[in-house]
C-alpha cells in the first residue's frame, strides 16, 4: 500500500471541470507528509546508469544555461559549484516502484495520458530557466522549497532565445508566484509559461502527460493507412473526356484524387485502432525484453505457480470498448447486451500492438489493465478462462507481463 496518498480533500472532479486543460492551480498538500522515494544521493547514482535518461543544467549566468547529458560519472558531481544546477532524471517510475505508486495517485486523469514522471534535484538557486511545455505536467514538491513562476500563455509564434542549448524563452511575465514547500503541488496546462527555482536543496516529481501534436498523429495514423493499403489500389479515370489541352488537370481528377483520399481518411475503426496503438506505444521499448524460447515452453506451468504476475514497468495497458457496447451495458438490458457481446468486441492494447476479444472477456481485459499485480487466487481464475490464458502466456514471452 503506498504511503504516498492523495489528499481527501482533493476534489478530482471539480479539478478536472474548473482547471485541466484551462487554468493553472496551486494545490497546496495534495499529498500530505509526503515521503520521498528517493534520496538525491540515489538518484544521482541513477544518472550513471546507461539505460537511464538524464541531464544536468547549469546556469553561469541569467543568459548562459548549458545543457549536458548524462549517463554521469561521479565526478560530474563532484566538480560542479555550490549553487545554480539542477539534475533531472527522466521515467524514475519505470525503475521504482514507489515511484510508480506515486504516479498511480493521478488517475483521476485517463493512466494512457500519463507519459512518465521525471525527478529533478535542484541545489540553491538551481532552476531550468523560463519555459513552456506542450503539455499537462503536475508540479509535485518533495524535500525542499522551490519559487515557481507562471507567466504568459505562448504559442510556436513566442520568441525564444537565440543560440541557447534549451528553449527558453527572450522575455517573461511574472502573472503569480507561489513558494511550494513538500506535499504542495503546481498543476500547469500546456503553453503556460512557468519558471522554477530552488530555494534550497530540492526534489520536485513531475508527472507529465503525453500530448501527441497534430503533425504527428497525420503523419502516424497515414503511415498506418500506407501499410495496411494494397499497391494495386490507385489513381483510375475511367470516365475520362477527350482533353482541351494535354498538359491541363482537369477539375473532375482533382476531385475524384481527393474523393479517394478523404475516404481512406474517413475510415473510423482503423483510425481507433491506430490510436490504441500509438497511446500505447512504450517511452523505452528495450527494456521490454521477449524470453528466450526455453524460457518461453515453459510459461504455461509457471503461470499457474505463480504467486503473482505484474506489468512490466516500461509497459503500457489500455482497451477499448465499442461504444455500442457500453451504450448497451449502461442500459442494464441483459438480453440486449448478450446480443451485443457476439456483435461488438473489445480491443486490448498493450506496447503498441492490438488483439480484439469478445464482450464476454471484457472484465478480464479491464482487470489486466488495472497496474494492480494480479495475485494467485484472480489468476487462477483467469487462466481457466482459454482466450485469457493463451493472451497472458504470450504477454509473459513477450515481457509485458513479469511473473513472480
Amino acid at each position: 500500500m503506498s504511503i504516498n496518498v492523495i489528499s481527501a480533500d482533493f476534489n478530482r472532479r471539480e479539478f478536472l471541470e474548473k482547471y485541466w486543460q484551462k487554468e493553472p492551480v496551486l494545490i497546496r498538500q495534495l499529498i500530505p507528509q509526503l515521503v520521498d522515494p528517493l534520496s538525491p544521493e540515489e538518484l544521482a547514482g541513477c544518472a550513471c546508469e546507461e539505460l537511464v535518461e538524464s541531464r544536468v543544467i547549469t546556469e553561469f549566468d541569467p543568459d548562459d544555461y548549458t545543457l549536458k547529458n548524462g549517463p554521469f560519472e561521479e565526478e560530474d558531481f563532484t566538480s560542479l559549484p555550490e549553487s545554480h544546477w539542477t539534475l533531472l532524471v527522466q521515467a524514475m517510475d519505470q525503475w521504482f516502484d514507489e515511484v510508480a505508486d506515486l504516479r498511480k495517485q493521478f488517475d483521476f486523469v485517463p493512466s494512457w495520458r500519463v507519459d512518465d514522471v521525471m525527478i529533478s534535484f535542484a541545489c540553491k538557486d538551481g532552476g531550468v530557466g523560463p519555459h513552456f511545455d506542450n503539455y499537462d505536467v503536475f508540479l509535485l514538491q518533495g524535500q525542499g522549497q522551490r519559487k515557481w513562476r507562471l507567466g504568459q500563455r505562448c504559442d510556436d509564434l513566442t520568441p525564444l532565445r537565440k543560440g541557447a542549448q534549451l528553449r527558453l524563452l527572450e522575455s517573461f511575465e511574472t502573472c503569480e508566484e507561489f513558494i511550494l514547500n513538500p506535499g504542495d503541488a503546481l498543476y500547469v496546462p500546456p503553453r503556460v509559461a512557468h519558471w522554477g527555482v530552488s530555494l534550497d536543496d530540492s526534489l520536485c516529481y513531475s508527472i507529465g502527460f503525453r500530448a501527441p501534436s497534430h503533425s504527428e498523429m497525420i503523419e502516424g495514423f497515414s503511415d498506418f493507412l500506407i501499410r495496411s493499403s494494397a499497391s494495386s489500389h490507385r489513381f483510375e479515370d475511367p470516365s475520362i473526356d477527350l482533353p482541351v489541352d494535354p498538359a491541363l488537370i482537369q477539375q473532375s481528377s482533382l476531385v475524384d484524387s481527393f474523393n479517394m483520399l478523404r475516404a481512406n481518411l474517413d475510415n473510423e475503426p482503423l483510425f481507433q485502432q491506430w490510436f490504441g496503438c500509438h497511446v500505447t506505444q512504450p517511452k523505452y521499448p528495450e527494456l521490454i525484453v521477449q524470453i528466450d524460447r526455453g524460457s518461453a515452453k515453459r510459461v504455461g506451468k509457471e503461470l499457474k505457480l505463480a504467486d503473482l504476475v505484474r506489468h512490466n514497468p516500461s509497459s503500457r495497458f489500455a482497451y477499448m470498448i465499442n461504444s455500442d457496447i457500453a451504450a448497451t451495458l449502461g442500459d442494464g438490458g441483459e438480453a440486449q447486451s448478450a446480443a451485443a457481446a457476439n456483435a461488438c468486441p473489445v480491443t486490448l492494447f498493450v506496447d503498441g500492438n492490438a488483439a480484439e476479444f469478445d464482450a464476454c472477456d471484457a472484465q478480464s481485459i479491464r482487470r489486466l489493465c488495472d497496474p494492480r499485480p494480479i495475485e494467485k487466487r484472480e489468476l487462477k481464475s483467469m487462466l481457466s478462462i482459454e482466450s485469457i490464458n493463451e493472451l497472458l502466456e504470450q504477454l509473459v514471452v513477450q515481457g509485458s507481463l513479469v511473473i513472480e
